[in-house]
């Protein structure tokens, strides 16, 4: 056992007193808080890499009460580092793997390789993060090939109505049932009989959920204040008038301020009018809205401003901090570029070719990357950030997926 193994175990058995301890305290009160109806699964292998979808930022805990308080070593995203004393906790105590954006895929995967050569198990949300929509989004094709690299047991985890309950847009939780679980337990000595795509094909199986398929078979009635706020975070095209970024939600209802369509927010999670739905759940008209997104996209014209947005907090973002470079910058997207004009007197551009990532790191936040610039870009009010990562990939030659 090298140096760093024996490094990584040290931590390991701290981590894992700590959340077991943590877990075993507050096992019923978020049983209750939550209303967690999980299915109970304890591991038959010491050593596996777990694969979930991703619903909402508490996903970790619920697995891990689903394990029976059962200690295991998530992969995070580098916001959390950036969190305060959240983020040390996190890091410090928990135990997380940090998935750096600005890093290739390769150092994350060695990360967690060597977590599980160590001995310690590992949770991973394939989608990279929470869900847009309510479906389980794009898993990288390279999920299969570490699985099986990695010569460990393979836990399959999936959350069924977590979305509904907790969406991304959404400031407040609505109550309801949880219902999550274990799907399935690969041994290695199965995965080793696998081909990687064939173990991209049980991943992509076991965790994919259609939230509002799953709710018109098994209905659950949810409950809350201001059922709608803030929808137009997922969705930005109206699908009656056609127009970007008019949407605006208050209470239970979603508006469109340029043509006046308006739908309510059900405690079926569906929506409804006195007249005409057009998409009766935000899963459809997310579908829709990203077609019309990529056309007005692709067919923008050199040197016109697609689409812009004014008074956003603009940070550069270094390691495990941010500094404040402008609080009143605009965001201008074009076919070719990001612009983003910090005050009168600087703007910076960032050209297609050159961004290496566009994502979010918070509902209202957009990062953009390059070789020279890492910035976390916040609007001042509730908008998507979504339609830039879909633009970036529509500019690319890929779907947004």
């Amino acid at each position: 056992m090298n140096k760093e193994t024996k490094h990584m175990r040290k931590g390991y058995i701290f981590n894992k007193i700590f959340i077991e301890t943590l877990a075993l305290i507050l096992h019923l009160p978020l049983r209750q808080i939550f209303n967690l109806k999980p299915k109970y699964h304890s591991p038959k292998h010491k050593t596996f890499i777990l694969i979930s979808n991703h619903t909402s930022s508490i996903d970790p805990a619920y697995i891990v009460l689903a394990l029976k308080n059962r200690y295991v070593r998530f992969v995070a995203s580098d916001h959390v580092t950036r969190m305060g004393f959240l983020g040390f906790v996190l890091k410090a105590l928990c135990g997380i793997i940090v998935k750096r954006r600005d890093k290739a895929p390769d150092v994350l995967i060695n990360d967690i390789l060597g977590s599980l050569k160590a001995g310690v198990p590992v949770a991973l949300f394939a989608e990279g993060n929470t869900s847009f929509n309510g479906e389980t989004g794009f898993i990288s094709p390279n999920t299969g090939k570490m699985v099986k690299d990695s010569g460990v047991a393979l836990v399959t985890f999936r959350f069924d109505n977590g979305y509904l309950l907790s969406a991304r847009w959404s400031e407040k939780k609505k109550k309801g049932t949880l219902r999550c679980g274990v799907v399935n337990e690969y041994s290695a000595q199965e995965l080793a009989g696998m081909t990687v795509d064939e173990v991209n094909e049980i991943i992509r199986r076991d965790t994919y959920v259609n939230a509002f398929d799953e709710q018109r078979r098994n209905p659950v009635v949810y409950t809350g204040e201001n059922m709608a706020e803030y929808l137009e975070r997922i969705l930005y095209i109206c699908p009656d008038c056609k127009t970007v970024g008019h949407l605006h939600s208050k209470g239970d209802s979603l508006k469109c301020g340029n043509c006046g369509y308006t739908v309510e927010y059900g405690n079926d999670a569906f929506f409804h009018n006195e007249s005409n739905v057009v998409f009766d759940n935000v899963l459809d008209w997310d579908k829709w809205q990203r077609e019309i997104w990529k056309d007005k996209v692709l067919s923008a014209k050199s040197g016109e401003v697609i689409f812009e947005e004014s008074g956003m907090s603009v940070s550069s973002v270094r390691k495990d901090s941010k500094t404040l470079v402008s609080k009143n910058a605009t965001l201008q997207l074009f076919n070719d570029k990001f612009r983003i004009i910090l005050s009168e007197n600087e703007t910076v551009e960032m050209r297609m070719c050159d961004v290496k990532k566009v994502w979010t790191s918070s509902p209202d936040a957009v990062v953009i990357i390059d070789d020279r610039h890492y910035y976390d870009i916040v609007s001042p009010v509730h908008s998507s950030a979504i339609k830039y990562i879909a633009a970036w990939q529509y500019l690319r030659g890929k779907d947004f997926l």
